[in-house]
């Protein structure tokens, strides 16, 4: 009986159908949790008592912190020289390897694999890969007679330590460019080289101007990724040190919540998180639009 009602559904109902394991997800793990983490903002919580209403007290205590600003100041230098970097970086390799060949799967594997590591191994390895006395990369280094940073163990050093371990997963945006490059009609290529394009103004006239909405899409996704899934890499790398020079938004919003057990103030230094990722994509949105770019399939596909 079941089947037969399942059958004749119309075909949007069936779609419907589909999305809605995906849709009571959404309700369940994201919008009620985030009503209730705004709810929180207002109140003074402490997991032990009853909630005190304080209205906005809790946004001016976080918004006027010192370490809150740190923390803000931080964040960004971690988000925009690693995003630059992490989408050029996967969109370059996807189109060197966007042919196939007998062993390219092999490399495509190899690109991916960083991104499929947990967060704590991959924390862990880098940690000796860039340890300043044993680790590989400062061996390297002493080898070639140059001196040899102390990574994470200095101020100067230690952001250019996590932007260079941020730099190894791109697998996803790798497989979405990849899966991009693979629906540009290889006509466009064939009249350029015709016109006598070389590679190197295919991939920077072609490519990239026909690829823009799938990279503004992994723009957007990467500066979402860096500014509030960072947490556990830099509570096992650096625990924001050396001297706050890593202490990032998110590790506030936990030291807030679990070590000084003031959920309200955690809850709206989060709502400062959430608010400064929609500033900083509206930012790229409007100036990618400003320049006639669109993200809709008429435009990618004309």
């Amino acid at each position: 009986m079941l089947q037969k009602k399942i059958h004749s559904l119309h075909y949007t109902h069936k779609l419907y159908l589909l999305l809605l394991p995906y849709l009571l997800g959404i309700i369940v793990l994201v919008i009620i949790p985030g009503g209730i983490s705004f709810l929180l903002a207002f109140f003074q919580y402490d997991a032990l008592s009853a909630p005190v209403w304080t209205g906005e007290l809790n946004f001016i205590l976080a918004y006027t912190d010192e370490l809150f600003r740190l923390s803000v100041k931080n964040s960004l230098a971690l988000v925009i020289l690693p995003v630059f970097f992490r989408v050029f970086g996967a969109f370059s390799i996807a189109y060197l390897m966007r042919k196939n060949s007998r062993f390219i799967s092999l490399f495509r594997s190899s690109v991916f694999l960083p991104s499929i590591i947990p967060s704590s191994a991959y924390a862990l390895a880098w940690l000796w890969i860039l340890n300043p006395m044993f680790g590989p990369v400062n061996t390297f280094l002493q080898m070639l007679g140059l001196n040899s940073p102390g990574w994470f163990t200095d101020p100067a050093w230690s952001k250019p330590a996590l932007i260079l371990m941020f730099l190894w997963q791109i697998g996803e945006g790798f497989i979405v460019s990849l899966a991009a490059l693979g629906d540009v009609p290889r006509e466009l290529e064939d009249v350029a080289r015709v016109e006598g394009a070389t590679s190197w103004s295919l991939f920077w006239l072609v490519s990239i101007p026909l690829m823009t909405p799938v990279l503004l899409f992994l723009t957007f996704r990467d500066v979402i990724v860096l500014l509030q899934e960072n947490l556990s890499v830099i509570l096992l790398t650096t625990n924001g040190g050396p001297y706050y020079s890593t202490y990032t938004l998110p590790l506030f919003i936990y030291e807030q919540g679990f070590d000084s057990l003031s959920f309200g103030k955690a809850s709206a230094a989060m709502w400062g998180l959430y608010v400064l990722s929609g500033i900083i994509i509206l930012v790229l949105y409007f100036l990618f639009g400003e320049n006639g770019i669109s993200l809709t399939d008429e435009t990618y596909f004309s």
